[in-house]
C-alpha cells in the first residue's frame, strides 16, 4: 500500500510541477479566445491529461525493467547458475515494491512477476518455505494455470504437513479444474493423505472414481480404510468395498455387511447389493449383524421440551425483525449479483485503451456541460423597476467651498446614527455618498466654510472638544 501512496504522490506532484509551466506559457492564448471566469477549465483538462500521461510512463518504464530483469534471470536459469537467477529476481521484487506502477498495473505485473518466479521455484529440486509462499499466493490469483497447479499438487502430496493455506489453495485448484483427471487424482491423493473426510474431499474422490476404471491397489486400500474408520455406508461407498474387496482388503467385509443391512434396494444400487450378497454368501446372518454393528446410524439428539410463552419477549421480536431484515438483504444481493459480475466481466474484457478513451470522453463530457452552464447571456429585462433606494441626506444649499470630513463608514445606518449625535451636540453635520471601485462608503461632514484656515480651526476646536476623533478638510461640493 505505501507504494501505492508513493505512486500517486509523485504523479500530482509531477502533474503540478508541469501543469505550472505549461499553463504559463498558453495562458496568454487562452486570455485571447475565453474570457477570465473559463480559464479554469483548460487548466482542469490540462492537469487532467498530465496525471494521466505521467502515469502511463511510469508504468511503461517500471514493465520495462521487470521485463528485463526477468529475461537476465531466464538466461541465469537456463545456464543452471540457480543463485544468480534468484539474485535477479530479488532485484525484480524490489523494482515491483517501488512507486514506478499504478494500482491497476501494479496488479497485472505482480500476476506476471507471481508466474515466472512460481514456473521458477517449482523447478527447484526443493521448493521451501518461500517457493511454497511465493506459489500459493500465485496460484490464489491464478488457480487456472494448469502446469502450476499440478507441479505444486505434486509437491504438496511428497510433503508431510499442509497447512490451513495449502488446503485453501487446493480448494481453489479443484474447483478450476473439476474435469482434469491428471489434477483431481494428484488432489484426491492429497487429500487422502491428509485423511480429510468432509464433502469437498469425498466429491473429489468420488469424482476420481468415476474418472478412472482401474486405480492403484493402495490409493482404494487407503480409501477404504479412511471410510471404514468413520464408518460411512452409502451406495459409493458401497462401490469402493467392492473394488477394496476384490482386490485382497480384508476389511472391505464389514463395509459389505452393513450395506446388505441398512442400505435399501434401487435402481442404482441393486446390482451391487447383488454382489455385495454374493460376497458374504459364507457368512451366517449373526455374523454379518455383528460385522454391521459398528455401522449403525446414529440417532438424532431429542430436543429439550420448552415450555409454550403466551407471548413472545421483545428481544425475540427484535431478533426476528433483525433476522428477517439479514434475509432480505442476502436476497437482494443474490439478486444484484450475477448483474454485478456481467458488468465486471465485461469492463475487463474491453481493451485498455478503450477504457482511457471512455474516460476521456466522461471528462470531456464534463468539460463541455461546464461550458455551456456557464455560457454568458442576455440578462432579462425586469418587468417591474426595482424601487429606488433612498438617497442621501442633502445638505443645505451654500456656496462655501471647504468642510471638514470626520468619519466614514460602509453602512448608512452607522453613519446616520453618528450625524444624530454631533446634531445633538450643537454641530451642523450630515452625510454624503461615496462610491469606490469595490464599495460605497457613507461620509459624515460636518458645517462649511469660506477658507481653508476657518475649516481647520473648526476641526481642531471639536477635536478639543472631544466630539470627533480626527478630520481633514474637504471639498463641500461633489
Amino acid at each position: 500500500m505505501s507504494a501505492v501512496f508513493r505512486h500517486i504522490g509523485i504523479r500530482l506532484w509531477l502533474t503540478a510541477l508541469l501543469g505550472v509551466a505549461v499553463c504559463t506559457v498558453l495562458l496568454p492564448y487562452w486570455q485571447r479566445l475565453a474570457a477570465m471566469s473559463w480559464i479554469a477549465l483548460p487548466v482542469m483538462l490540462v492537469l487532467a491529461v498530465l496525471f494521466l500521461g505521467i502515469g502511463w510512463v511510469m508504468n511503461r518504464v517500471g514493465h520495462f525493467l521487470i521485463r528485463r530483469q526477468v529475461t537476465e534471470a531466464a538466461v541465469w536459469e537456463r545456464a543452471g547458475m540457480l543463485r544468480e537467477a534468484e539474485a535477479v529476481f530479488e532485484r525484480t521484487k524490489s523494482v515491483y515494491d517501488s512507486f514506478w506502477f499504478s494500482p491497476v498495473q501494479r496488479q497485472r505485473s505482480g500476476e506476471f512477476l507471481a508466474m515466472r518466479l512460481a514456473r521458477f521455484y517449482l523447478a527447484q529440486p526443493a521448493l521451501g518455505d518461500i517457493g511454497r509462499e511465493v506459489v500459493g499466493s500465485y496460484l490464489r490469483m491464478r488457480p487456472t494455470d494448469e502446469a502450476v497447479a499440478q507441479g505444486w499438487l505434486e509437491e504438496a502430496c511428497r510433503r508431510q504437513k499442509a497447512t490451513s493455506e495449502d488446503h485453501e489453495v487446493a480448494a481453489l485448484i479443484g474447483s478450476a479444474w473439476s474435469h482434469h483427471e491428471k489434477i483431481q487424482k494428484l488432489l484426491a491423493d492429497f487429500y487422502l493423505s491428509r485423511q480429510r473426510t468432509d464433502f469437498e474431499a469425498m466429491q473429489t474422490y468420488r469424482r476420481v472414481l468415476q474418472m478412472f476404471q482401474g486405480h492403484a491397489r493402495e490409493w482404494v486400500h487407503g480409501l477404504c480404510d479412511l471410510l471404514l474408520r468413520i464408518g460411512h455406508i452409502n451406495d459409493w461407498t458401497l462401490q469402493v468395498y467392492l473394488q477394496g474387496h476384490a482386490s485382497g482388503h480384508e476389511r472391505c467385509i464389514e463395509g459389505l455387511a452393513a450395506a446388505r443391512s441398512h442400505l435399501k434396494p434401487n435402481a442404482d444400487n441393486r446390482s451391487d447389493l447383488s454382489a455385495a450378497r454374493q460376497a458374504l454368501s459364507h457368512l451366517s446372518d449373526e455374523q454379518i449383524d455383528t460385522l454391521a454393528s459398528r455401522f449403525r446410524p446414529r440417532e438424532p439428539a431429542a430436543l429439550p421440551p420448552t415450555k409454550p410463552s403466551a407471548r413472545p419477549p421483545l428481544t425475540a421480536i427484535l431478533r426476528q425483525s433483525s433476522d428477517r431484515a439479514i434475509v432480505m438483504a442476502r436476497q437482494c444481493r443474490a439478486r444484484l449479483r450475477p448483474l454485478a459480475e456481467r458488468a465486471s466481466a465485461w469492463t475487463r474484457s474491453l481493451p485498455v485503451r478503450l477504457r482511457w478513451a471512455a474516460v476521456v470522453t466522461l471528462i470531456a463530457s464534463v468539460g463541455a456541460w461546464m461550458i455551456i452552464d456557464n455560457w454568458p447571456s442576455e440578462p432579462d429585462t425586469p418587468e417591474v423597476p426595482p424601487p429606488i433606494a433612498p438617497l442621501a441626506e442633502q445638505p443645505p444649499v451654500v456656496v462655501d467651498p471647504f468642510t471638514i470630513q470626520v468619519a466614514a463608514y460602509l453602512k448608512r445606518d452607522d453613519a446616520q446614527r453618528y450625524v444624530d449625535r454631533l446634531k445633538e451636540a450643537g454641530v451642523d453635520a450630515f452625510w454624503t455618498q461615496a462610491k469606490s471601485t469595490q464599495r460605497t462608503w457613507y461620509q459624515v461632514k460636518a458645517s462649511h466654510f469660506a477658507t481653508l484656515d476657518e475649516a481647520r480651526m473648526y476641526g481642531e476646536s471639536l477635536k478639543a472638544k472631544g466630539l470627533i476623533d480626527d478630520f481633514y478638510v474637504a471639498n463641500h461640493g461633489p
